[in-house]
């Protein structure tokens, strides 16, 4: 739904706006890069300003492509180097953590680990505390200090219990990001640069699509691709 909801903005703004496709103006390299980053940035919002964010990518094709398949990584991650960010995402220097902590929204730990053995293995503050606050998109450090708890909820389901108060914990890759009340932003920005890439639909989105594709199946941005890129070939 996400992804429709994006292509149905790009395409009405684009119809709605003329020369929304014009030739692009050489600006410096620098500032360019600037702008793409705080347009990326923008796209981690929420509406107004992701539409907006989507119009202004989609109207620089030569440079949105090559930025969105830098950003767009496929959603892979392998368990050591999971286990590495988590011990950063733990680190007494900011620097350090923070970069940590936005490797892993969006490549989430539970691509690496299922959500009982991280729970189980990453047991020391503020690891685990920053770990779960990941999972349900909170800000850093919003839950530091807790003493945060796995518990089975039902046949197939968890919670986060800290403070006698309860989180729902998803641990289905297919399922996060799904729920209104429970989102994940950086996968919802993912998937408004695939719907970025397909309007263009250039030879080297195409590829970026691709490229994207190849991340775990069961994870939204790269479902999102793959369908993009069977309507492409419709096309």
């Amino acid at each position: 739904m996400v992804l429709l909801r994006a292509a149905l903005v790009v395409t009405a703004l684009v119809l709605a706006i003329p020369g929304a496709l014009a030739a692009p103006v050489p600006v410096d390299k620098a500032a360019k890069e600037k702008e793409l980053e705080t347009l990326w940035a923008e796209l981690y919002k929420d509406e107004p300003a992701a539409s907006t964010a989507l119009l202004k990518l989609f109207k620089q094709p030569e440079h949105a492509v090559p930025f969105l398949k830098g950003k767009l990584r496929p959603l892979k991650l392998e368990e050591k180097r999971c286990k590495d960010l988590l011990k950063d995402l733990g680190d007494d220097d900011e620097k350090i953590w923070k970069a940590a902590w936005d490797e892993l929204d969006y490549l989430d730990p539970r691509l690496a680990t299922d959500l009982q053995s991280l729970m189980n293995d990453v047991t020391e503050k503020p690891s685990r505390t920053r770990m779960v606050e990941l999972f349900g998109d909170l800000k850093a450090d919003s839950m530091a200090g807790k003493d945060i708890k796995l518990r089975n909820l039902g046949a197939d389901g968890f919670n986060f219990t800290a403070d006698n108060v309860s989180y729902w914990a998803e641990h289905r890759i297919d399922q996060i990001g799904a729920a209104s009340w429970n989102p994940k932003r950086s996968w919802t920005r993912a998937a408004r640069g695939v719907a970025i890439l397909e309007q263009l639909g250039t030879p080297q989105a195409v590829k970026a699509l691709e490229q994207l594709a190849e991340g775990h199946a069961d994870a939204s941005p790269t479902k999102a691709a793959k369908e993009s890129l069977e309507r492409l070939k419709k096309k």
